[in-house]
């Protein structure tokens, strides 16, 4: 099975074309320094500095360009890695229910990986929360 472009590199970097265009455009003057960061923020956030400038102000008070973005990517990770382990608890499971006895390394090998998750799933949603 072919494996699927990570979330963050299937995205578009431009914005989706509309019909008849966009007839409005805006000059904005910055500094060296300035155009510096506008150039790695926007690097950061994987758009064009223009997509960066619309997002920015066109955006809720208090969210970041991008950081929604990253918290999906985090929590899709997360997903990956929970499937594994469900993988991982079923194939114990069946060995289990076979033989009678219980691989209680891999158990608790699984156990510790769901805590590192449950860990990541908080740090994901305290960014999702000051994303919004």
């Amino acid at each position: 099975m072919a494996r699927l472009p990570r979330a963050r590199a299937r995205r578009r970097q431009r914005q989706v074309n509309t019909v008849g265009g966009r007839a409005k455009a805006h000059c904005v003057k910055v500094t060296p320094e300035q155009e510096l960061q506008l150039v790695a923020r926007a690097a950061r956030a994987n758009v064009s500095v223009s997509r960066l400038l619309v997002e920015a102000a066109l955006s809720e008070a208090g969210s970041s360009v991008g950081a929604s973005r990253d918290v999906a990517d985090r929590l899709a990770g997360i997903e990956r890695l929970l499937a594994n382990v469900a993988n991982n608890v079923n194939q114990i499971a069946v060995v289990a229910n076979s033989s009678g006895t219980v691989e209680h390394e891999a158990l608790a090998a699984n156990m510790a990986l769901l805590r590192r998750l449950r860990d990541r799933v908080d740090i994901a949603l305290d960014g999702w929360s000051t994303a919004a």
